[in-house]
């Protein structure tokens, strides 16, 4: 388990992780709000379903860290904060969530 705090990425260090292939994404936000756009190859575990097991299950099996995002940042934080304690991998949230990801030219898949 991880004694450390949350960290926080900036959506150009998010793009820099994800071609790398060092963190998953995890969107806690409603599906329909995931529908609209999110990070492509993210996974929505909205906070509504939150499921702590599984993340611990996903960080064990892919030895990956985990970056949590939702629209500005406020729900990723405290699931990052919930789950923190049950995770052997860094934590870390998307500052200003996805309309900082936006704001920054970074694009939003759909989920048509």
């Amino acid at each position: 388990m991880t004694d450390g705090a949350v960290k926080f990425v900036e959506p150009h260090e998010l793009d820099l992780l994800i071609g790398q292939e060092t963190v998953t994404v995890i969107d806690v936000r409603e599906p329909d709000e995931f529908a609209t756009g999110h990070i492509e190859g993210a996974i929505n575990i909205p906070t509504s379903n939150f499921d702590i097991p599984a993340l611990v299950d996903l960080t064990d099996e892919n030895e990956t860290d985990l970056v949590f995002v939702c629209a500005v940042g406020q729900r990723s934080f405290g699931a990052a904060n919930a789950v923190l304690p049950h995770v052997d991998c860094d934590v870390s949230n998307l500052k200003g969530g996805l309309q900082s990801w936006s704001r920054a030219g970074f694009d939003l898949e759909d989920g048509k």
